[in-house]
C-alpha cells in the first residue's frame, strides 16, 4: 500500500471517529425528542378513549420500542454529513497543501 493511500486510509478513519463522536449529542436529542413526542401521542390518546380501556401503558411501551428500533437509523443520518464533511474538508486542505509543494518544487 503506497504512501498515499495510507493517509487517506487513516484520514477517513479519524474523521469517521471525530464524526461518531460529535454526533453523540444530535442523535440523543432526536433520540429523546422521539420518545417524548411518541409519549404525547399516547398520552393524549389515553384522554380521548373511553376509561375503562387502558391503552396508556401499552402505547408507551410501544412507543419506546419504535424509538428504540431507528435509533441505529438516527446515529448514521447524523454521523455520515457530519464525517463527509470532515473528509472533504481535511482532503481539500490536504490536496492544497501538496499542490503548493509541488509548485515549490518546480520553481526551485
Amino acid at each position: 500500500m503506497d504512501l498515499q493511500k495510507r493517509k487517506d486510509l487513516n484520514l477517513r478513519l479519524g474523521n469517521l471517529i471525530l464524526a461518531i463522536s460529535l454526533a453523540t449529542v444530535p442523535t440523543a436529542i432526536t433520540y429523546g425528542t422521539l420518545s417524548i413526542h411518541g409519549l404525547n401521542i399516547c398520552r393524549n390518546l389515553n384522554s380521548k378513549v373511553s376509561p375503562s380501556i387502558k391503552i396508556k401503558d401499552d402505547c408507551d411501551k410501544s412507543a419506546w420500542d419504535t424509538t428504540k428500533s431507528y435509533i441505529i437509523l438516527i446515529g448514521f443520518f447524523i454521523t455520515l454529513p457530519t464525517w463527509m464533511w470532515f473528509y472533504l474538508s481535511m482532503k481539500k486542505k490536504d490536496t492544497g497543501k501538496n499542490n503548493h509543494n509541488l509548485v515549490k518544487k518546480i520553481r526551485s
